[in-house]
């Protein structure tokens, strides 16, 4: 058999003498790669890369099978027929192969070993562009994590984020975030430069770790850290300029417009000219410009290293005296001692912050609805005084806040290993945040007050202590670790606030309050509040696997709050979960095109804790002074009864997941299902007095759940030497139910809530038992009459009886794709992002989308492009013809770069990269409002008001330089 087999080996080899394979290989980045090993498969025959990552090869066999291999990277085989004399290879990271660390509560573990859903995203792939918020950095990215922006005011960057539905009646619904280990960080803090990768836990099992603050997701932030090899020393730059425009524009007729809306509606209308010619907006809106600088330092070793920066942010906003400085200090290092038994670590973030606001909500008004043809100015040059609104270049200059605030988050980590499978842990972090707001209405803003004064200021810190050991250890096929731990956080907010008017000057403004004369007089007012609280954990958890197939996790968290009733202090929260990783059994090996194929499933049990302190205590409340014996005393009355029974919200989740990856990890993604039911919803009740001392109680009732599904998938469509074209796409249905808001002590049948506005003055939203969070309850509108009224379904307009659902302002679905090219030296990168199946009330246009104002004010155009405009003057009403549906697709983010390459080790020039970006650029939707990307936070989502500061498209152009 022996001579058989080399006989033949010496026939192939004669039959392939002459056949050389060459090639270039390279990484996923297109750089080539120097050393990769290239083996002719069942044979010793086999060379390195070169330098420039090309390679030559005489083969023994034809046909032959070469086999690439390098570490850090994935290994590759591939085919080479005979004939065949070129052959480039690409290998993918270890990272694609779903080997790259995930941060998860309280370590790190293995993608391929997760047995929950977590979503990573590294520093690579966040949002280009002059994003306001980490949470930006994320639109698009994650499947079930809902990021809505807002607002374009730089002073809130309003950022919504929601993940997998609304959990709760009354608290946040925004998931905790925890920055390098601490719970509770706030990202106002960091500079998005620093962040090197943010982790999501997403699912119940993943998130009951953090107890009663993981109900709604959490969120774990990593930093940047100094040098781990070699000694060196790196300074790294990223500066970029930008500019920011209104993204969309409510069209209100101009002056000329205005005078002939006579002729426009054949008499139906008269204006009233005043006979100059205002364009309101221009005298608000403007194009804005920003710029940010961002420098760190980094150096070190694996024994020592430290990561300093300094990130530097100024921005303008859109309406005029409305802008932002920032500056963000940041210092991180990293000691190893003990022949790396103990590592010291540590961080501090400082962030100084100015900002000028003005009274955005009054200003955006005045701008829609002042007639035209008012001057500004009056003949004495006085402001010009409007009917119902006030003049938005008074409000503008006349009247001015302003915020500043300093925020110092530090922490410290010890970990020390006494033997190799034993670490003992101790973090300790503190927050301290504080604020002073003050705000100055001069003379001319308000002749009869004279100049007006607010000033407040803020404080909250917060103290965290964790302790927790983790063994960890392997046997053979066997995989097993234990974690077991304690934590302690403290709370404390504290704030006054006054106001005075009667100023001898506006040259002070707010910042000599004591000298307005209504303090004298005894008109002036000050407040004042103070709170405090706790939150204590034990926790634990073990993961066990074995043959690196089947996986398994449980956690256990045992928490006490002050928040809640002595009966119900402490609370138990737990979760299991488990996986099958299918492509590592013995069936599968021929498999060749599956890469990796695991099955998820976990369920788990969170809290969640009210935002406010002592509601399990009888409130009581000041009243007004009365007068008793010449002396004015203060009446007191209980204001909310208590409840010792008060305890926590809480949500129960099962979920099931398949993680995949195919063709050489070509194409990689996951599904996920999931079902999570909040119990014990938190709400406030009426109830009878007596024999209660108060008419509310606030009581543990509602049962509200969240089903939904979510898709997330990634393709490397072309991979070669010059050119690399990948996209990532993801989607996410969720809905929600009303299942429970009474029981058999506290009764409620329906929630009504929200505000059309004045003069219409209904509500907007219901929740109710059957129902969704989120509906729009109203009249469902049919017609008009010839007499302008509205005709409404099942009977008429103003009769309760007649309302229904006619809407819903939280959307069902969300997607996004991105789409990155490069080739050469040159990379683009698309993201487009949707949200769909979901209403929006259109406030402006239910209130001033008729003639029934007067002619005192303007009027949007679409008032002529109304179907019932000839009916127009009747008075504004709440139905459906106001609640658009507000599906959108939008353009979200282009970014379009230059990387340099310098080869020469002796350039100072590391890395130099030139790019320019887009956000927000264009909005494919039917709905007419400014932007359909609004509020889908809280009972009464979905409604676009009349004032709002606007969203805006902005354009980057920034450098990022490393030495």
């Amino acid at each position: 058999m022996f001579l058989c087999t080399l006989f033949a080996g010496f026939a192939l080899s004669a039959a392939a003498q002459g056949q050389t394979v060459a090639g270039i290989v390279s990484g996923t980045d297109g750089q080539p790669l120097p050393g990769v090993t290239v083996i002719e498969k069942g044979t010793t025959n086999g060379v390195s890369t070169a330098a420039d990552g090309s390679y030559s090869l005489r083969l023994q066999k034809s046909p032959a099978v070469l086999v690439f291999s390098y570490i850090g990277y994935e290994s590759a085989e591939r085919s080479v027929p005979a004939g065949l004399t070129q052959l480039s290879v690409t290998l993918n990271n270890a990272e694609i192969a779903m080997d790259d660390v995930v941060v998860v509560g309280y370590g790190t573990v293995k993608r391929s070993t997760l047995t929950s859903s977590v979503a990573s995203v590294k520093s690579d792939e966040f949002v280009q562009g002059a994003v306001t918020s980490p949470l930006q950095l994320l639109q698009g990215r994650v499947a079930g994590l809902a990021v809505n922006t807002t607002s374009g005011d730089p002073n809130n960057s309003g950022v919504q984020v929601m993940l997998r539905g609304v959990s709760t009646l009354t608290g946040s619904q925004e998931p905790l975030i925890v920055i390098d280990g601490i719970s509770g960080g706030s990202l106002s803090n960091i500079s998005v430069d620093d962040i090197e990768s943010i982790d999501i836990l997403k699912d119940g099992s993943a998130a009951a770790i953090y107890g009663t603050r993981g109900t709604n997701g959490v969120i774990l932030i990593t930093t940047k850290k100094g040098a781990e090899a070699g000694d060196k020393f790196s300074v790294d730059y990223h500066g970029y300029a930008s500019v920011e425009t209104i993204s969309n524009q409510i069209d209100v007729f101009s002056a000329d417009e205005y005078r002939n809306l006579g002729k426009t509606t054949n008499g139906f209308f008269t204006p009233t000219d005043k006979g100059a010619s205002t364009d309101w907006s221009d005298e608000v809106f403007r194009a804005a410009f920003s710029h940010t600088h961002h420098l760190a330092l980094k150096s070190g070793n694996a024994k020592s290293n430290y990561y300093a920066s300094v990130d530097y942010r100024s921005r303008d906003g859109i309406i005029r005296n409305t802008e932002q400085e920032r500056t963000n200090l940041k210092f991180g290092f990293n000691r190893s001692l003990f022949n790396d038994k103990m590592t010291l670590s540590a961080n501090i973030n400082d962030v100084f912050t100015v900002g000028h606001t003005v009274s955005t909500d009054e200003v955006l008004f005045a701008t829609l609805v002042t007639n035209p043809t008012e001057p500004i100015y009056g003949p004495t040059g006085d402001y010009s005084i409007f009917v119902d609104s006030t003049n938005p270049v008074k409000l503008i200059n006349e009247y001015n806040n302003t915020t500043r605030w300093n925020e110092i988050q530090a922490s410290g980590k010890v970990t020390y290993t006494p033997i190799e499978p034993l670490t003992f842990t101790m973090i300790g972090g503190y927050r301290y945040f504080g604020n002073i707001d003050g705000s100055y209405a001069s003379r001319k803003f308000d002749t009869n007050y004279k100049g007006q004064a607010w000033r407040q200021s803020s404080m909250n810190q917060t103290k965290t202590l964790e302790l927790y050991g983790q063994y960890a250890e392997r046997w053979n096929k066997h995989d097993f670790s234990v974690l077991a731990g304690y934590s302690y956080n403290d709370y404390l907010t504290d704030g006054f606030n006054m106001y005075n008017y009667d100023f001898p000057t506006d040259i002070l403004g707010e910042n000599i309050i004591g000298t307005g004369m209504a303090l004298k007089d005894g008109f002036a007012s000050m407040g004042g509040f103070k709170n405090m609280s706790r939150l204590i954990s034990f926790f634990g958890r073990a993961n066990y696997g074995y043959d690196d197939r089947y996986l398994f996790s449980a956690s256990l968290r045992y928490e006490g709050s002050s928040k809640f009733g002595a009966n119900h202090k402490w609370g138990l929260f737990y979760a299991a979960s488990g996986a099958w990783r299918i492509s590592k059994e013995k069936f599968m090996k021929d498999v060749r095109w599956v890469d990796e194929l695991k099955l998820r499933v976990g369920y788990g049990v969170t809290g969640s804790e009210p935002s406010s302190p002592y509601l399990s205590h009888l409130k009581y409340a000041f009243g007004s002074p009365v007068l008793i014996d010449g002396k004015y005393v203060y009446t007191i009355a209980p204001h909310m009864n208590a409840n010792p029974d008060l305890k926590w919200e809480e949500k129960r989740e099962l979920s099931a997941g398949l993680d995949f990856a195919l063709f050489n990890y070509r194409l990689s993604g996951s599904v996920d299902f999931y079902n999570r039911t909040t119990d014990g919803l938190l709400y406030e009740y009426n109830v009878p007095v007596p024999p209660n001392l108060a008419s509310t109680t606030l009581a543990n009732v509602g049962k509200v759940s969240n089903t939904g599904v979510e898709v997330m998938l990634n393709g490397g469509i072309v991979r070669t030497k010059h050119v690399r074209f990948d996209m990532t796409g993801n989607f996410s249905y969720n809905t929600n139910k009303m299942k429970r808001l009474s029981n058999e002590m506290y009764q409620r049948d329906f929630l009504e809530l929200g505000s059309t506005g004045a003069p219409v003055q209904k509500s907007t939203h219901i929740v109710r038992e059957g129902g969704r969070i989120g509906d729009f309850y109203g009249w469902k509108s049919i017609g008009m009459n010839e007499n302008g009224s509205w005709i409404v379904e099942g009977g008429e307009y103003g009769d309760n009886a007649s309302r229904q659902v006619i809407g819903n302002g939280i959307p069902t679905m969300h997607a996004a794709l991105t789409a990155n090219l490069q080739v050469k030296n040159f990379d683009l990168s698309v993201t487009l992002r949707g949200s769909f199946d979901f209403q929006i009330l259109n406030q402006y246009r239910m209130l001033w989308e008729n003639f029934a104002r007067g002619a005192d004010h303007n009027f949007p155009r679409s008032i002529l492009r109304n179907k019932y405009n000839h009916y127009v003057a009747t008075a504004p009403a709440y139905v459906s013809y106001y609640v658009e549906d507000g599906d959108f697709v939008k353009i979200d983010n282009i970014t379009l770069g230059y990387t340099f390459r310098f080869k020469n080790p002796k350039n100072p020039i590391r890395t130099l990269r030139l790019y320019a970006s887009g956000l927000n650029l264009y909005t494919f939707t039917r709905y007419q409002g400014v932007d359909p990307e609004i509020n889908f936070n809280g009972l009464t989502p979905g409604v676009d008001y009349v004032a709002g500061y606007p969203t805006t498209r902005t354009f980057t152009f920034g450098v990022k330089l490393g030495f």
